[in-house]
């Protein structure tokens, strides 16, 4: 395929020629209706993260989830959302959120935004967008699927200030306390060197990975959502300019099984 956009398909065939046999095209046995160009766009492939949120349910209505601040590490492809949370809701709880707050800040505000950092997850199938206009299917393909999920770093930095308070105790006890030693049992296991060196390579690659991950600045990234001017012109960007067809050696029962997986019912 060449060129940024392709099409595949035929233009809509006449009304007489609806009624025929799907078998003709290597399909189940149904009637036609209607048949639909469909074409093929690269402008944003490379650009298109489809954001999956586990942990919600049902559906992600427009402005929903819009973030008060949104972030990347290009390199990594790591994202961050910082969802607003309704501190006046009859739903919060103050006292609670009072005592998360410190892993934020140490002002005694409350905890009022979650932030969302994604997961990278390998694809089980391949993802496309697609987009209806003037009786035409335009297809985008999606290039990383993504999982939004909570962090919970606030709750770290709050273990923090609690190990750094229990020490500051500890020390000054040490010069009043006499401390008892206990014996205690020690279990001991020998790895062989070559369990031992992969062990090691596993912890300096997965340690290496997280810190470059750790170094990589975060870049600001600006949030539109749906029905702004902006998420409009990215809209046109999924239409097609390129009409022409589409030269394919493949049936449409191969091209779907290589687009979505095996078109053949579990037994």
């Amino acid at each position: 395929m060449s060129g940024s956009d392709s099409a595949m398909g035929t233009p809509e065939a006449p009304a007489a020629d609806l009624g025929r046999s799907a078998a003709a095209y290597g399909l189940p046995d149904e009637e036609i209706v209607a048949e639909i160009p469909v074409y093929l766009t690269q402008k944003l492939e490379k650009q298109l993260h489809l954001l999956q949120y586990p942990q919600k349910i049902g559906a992600v209505r427009p402005g929903e989830l819009q973030p008060r601040t949104a972030r990347i590490k290009p390199i990594h492809g790591q994202i961050e959302l910082d969802i607003p949370l309704d501190v006046h809701s009859p739903m919060y709880n103050k006292r609670r959120g009072a005592e998360l707050g410190e892993g934020i800040a140490d002002d005694g505000r409350l905890l009022d935004t979650t932030t969302l950092v994604s997961v990278n997850i390998p694809k089980s199938s391949e993802y496309l967008v697609g987009v209806m206009q003037g009786g035409e299917l335009h297809l985008t393909a999606i290039d990383k699927v993504t999982q939004l999920r909570p962090s919970l770093k606030y709750l770290d930095r709050i273990a923090e200030k609690d190990l750094a308070a229990r020490k500051a105790d500890d020390s000054d006890d040490e010069a009043t306390e006499k401390k008892d030693v206990k014996a205690q049992t020690v279990q001991v296991t020998v790895r062989s060197a070559q369990a031992e060196e992969a062990l090691r390579q596993q912890q300096n690659s997965i340690a290496y990975m997280q810190q470059r991950l750790e170094e990589e600045p975060w870049s600001d990234l600006a949030y539109f959502d749906v029905g702004t001017d902006e998420c409009n012109v990215a809209r046109a960007d999924l239409v097609a300019d390129n009409r022409e067809d589409l030269i394919h050696s493949t049936d449409p029962s191969e091209y779907l099984s290589l687009v979505i997986g095996s078109t053949t019912p579990d037994v």
